[in-house]
């Protein structure tokens, strides 16, 4: 251990005062809003992330078995899940929010947010070491502050998300295993190792970052075959992880989530409306905005120059692979771009570092150094106009109604809450049960155990209930049922056509 702390140190030891200042920058401003409940934006992905460490802390801790609040199985087809099985990545960030519970003594989801805070942090670190590496101290520290403050970057650093925690060990996995290779240290070996396990563990999408370390590996060998035993060791021991999980999760197949769709499901793959989505939508405006989109363009075309090499260069095909392969994923959700984010801010970062640095004799210092530095201040401001809203709470009625529900139910009710198949209101309300009404309300009684019924609308269906089973709350807000109490005397009326 000591060995990897003196890389480290020396690693850092040049600017190492400017890089604390950054994290400690990057630190403070992801405290905005860290209190927010689990009902902001992608608050159904956050809910169910978050439910699997909640249901760590309040059913017992087993991470081979995660499960979270739904009922109905992961891919939304009515399948009954009353196991309530979760099982995607392998929870190592469900894990460390776990033992932050285990260390408060309690459920606050602040510590959950402040999980991927840290781990965005140490990102940030790698980055800056990656960066360094193969472009000097200038752009790594440039690299490491966009990072940092870049609004995207910030909002999608605090979320219940595994995605922070995904960068952080393949960031970890590029900078350990780019050291391996060049220095061949039995140490530095078998860290590489672990972050590449840790990394493909917590998401496979972990593979493009590993286009530029084949091709460090044909750099140090000079051949493509045979390859040697120490690199066939490395992938048995860092592949393994990943694929004893997805054969241990075969066995529970309501809990596994269809992922074709995410390559190409809606056969939008290089159309206009791709383009105009991940250029024009999510980097020209949630990301980069304008103005950094002019310093990464620079950065990413002028040719490399002849110290630089190859390496982050090809990171960045890498990243192009990765937005082209999973079209319809990175399309319907911004946060997939999250693994896309360090790459941008080293391109960004180039682009500054060549602009200021004067375009050749294109244009002189004179008018190269204030354009810069304006395109670099307007790039996170353009961003925070884009993302600022993405900190609002989406309901806050459900919040309300979760913690009043959460006061008076008993702990074992089973609770419909219809949100549009959202489980966010399930998360508030802290029980297990359904975020759709797929089934007449006797049907749900007798096939999932429901107990009772919440909701936030005053539609035809909550009318009805509410005039056939005993209300325990009814305010303009939102409306707690008791099923197991009704005033329903035939129990076949029929109720309103459940949702689709």
């Amino acid at each position: 251990m000591m060995r990897l702390f003196n890389i480290f140190k020396k690693n850092l030891k040049r600017g190492e005062f400017y890089l604390v200042v950054i994290l400690a920058v990057g630190f403070f401003v992801r405290l905005y809003k860290i209190d927010n409940p689990i009902a902001d934006w992608h608050s159904w992905r956050q809910a169910d992330t978050a439910s699997v460490a909640r249901n760590f802390y309040q059913e017992g801790f087993n991470p081979f078995i995660p499960k979270y609040d739904d009922l109905i199985g992961t891919d939304k087809n009515y399948i009954p899940n009353k196991e309530r099985y979760r099982l995607v990545e392998f929870p190592i960030y469900n894990s460390l929010v776990y033992f932050a519970y285990l260390l408060k003594g309690g459920v606050d989801e602040k510590l959950a947010r402040l999980v991927s805070v840290l781990m965005s942090l140490g990102s940030t670190l790698f980055l800056y070491l990656i960066v360094k590496r193969y472009w000097g101290v200038f752009t790594a520290h440039l690299s490491a502050l966009l990072f940092a403050i870049l609004p995207f970057n910030i909002y999608f650093s605090r979320v219940t998300l595994p995605e922070p925690t995904l960068v952080f060990f393949c960031l970890g996995m590029v900078y350990f295993t780019d050291l391996w290779i060049s220095k061949n240290n039995r140490k530095l070996y078998f860290v590489s190792i672990f972050f590449t396990a840790m990394a493909f563990l917590v998401k496979p999408t972990a593979i493009f970052y590993f286009l530029p370390l084949v091709y460090l590996y044909y750099l140090k060998e000079g051949k493509w075959w045979p390859i040697p035993r120490r690199y066939l060791f490395f992938a048995t021991l860092a592949f393994a992880p990943l694929l004893l999980w997805r054969v241990w999760i075969s066995r529970f197949p309501a809990g596994i989530p269809p992922s074709g769709w995410l390559l190409d499901g809606d056969n939008i793959r290089f159309k206009p409306a791709f383009w105009r989505w991940i250029i024009g939508e999510r980097l020209g405006k949630e990301i980069l905005g304008a103005a950094g989109i002019v310093l990464f363009s620079l950065g990413a075309l002028i040719k490399s120059l002849p110290w630089e090499g190859k390496f982050l260069h090809l990171l960045l095909l890498s990243m192009l692979a990765y937005l082209i392969v999973f079209a319809t994923g990175n399309i319907r959700h911004d946060y997939y771009q999250i693994l896309i984010i360090p790459i941008l801010a080293a391109f960004t970062a180039r682009g500054f570092t060549l602009l200021f640095k004067g375009a050749d004799n294109l244009l002189p210092r004179f008018w190269t150094i204030p354009l810069a530095l304006l395109l670099l201040f307007l790039t996170p401001y353009f961003g925070w106009q884009e993302v600022k809203g993405l900190y609002q709470i989406n309901n806050g009625a459900i919040v309300e109604a979760g913690q009043e529900a959460n006061k008076i139910l008993p702990k074992r009710a089973v609770v419909l809450a219809p949100y549009n198949g959202d489980t966010a209101f399930l998360y508030q309300i802290n029980r297990s049960g359904l975020a759709m009404t797929v089934l007449p309300i006797e049907k749900l009684k007798e096939i999932f155990g429901i107990t009772h019924f919440v909701s936030v609308n005053y539609d035809d269906r909550t009318n009805w209930i509410t005039r056939h089973y005993e209300v325990l709350e009814a305010n303009p807000r939102f409306v707690i049922v008791d099923l197991t109490k009704g005033k329903l005397l035939d129990k076949n009326v029929p109720d309103p056509e459940p949702e689709k």
